[in-house]
């Protein structure tokens, strides 16, 4: 597989009931998504590394 490509692994399904969600995480989350996939990165994980970083350099 090469550096740059991206693979979709299957995750097991989580019930988020069980969780505490931050406040505002999900228009952080969308947000980021909306960024995604205008941008469609050869890396998501470099494209989310970067994008959260500059993010926090923000605040």
């Amino acid at each position: 597989m090469e550096e740059n490509s991206f693979e979709f692994k299957k995750v097991e399904k989580i019930n988020l009931n069980s969780y505490e969600i931050p406040k505002y995480f999900e228009e952080i989350l969308s947000e980021f998504i909306a960024k995604l996939l205008q941008c469609h990165p050869d890396n998501v994980y470099k494209f989310a590394f970067n994008y959260f970083e500059q993010k926090s350099k923000n605040l």
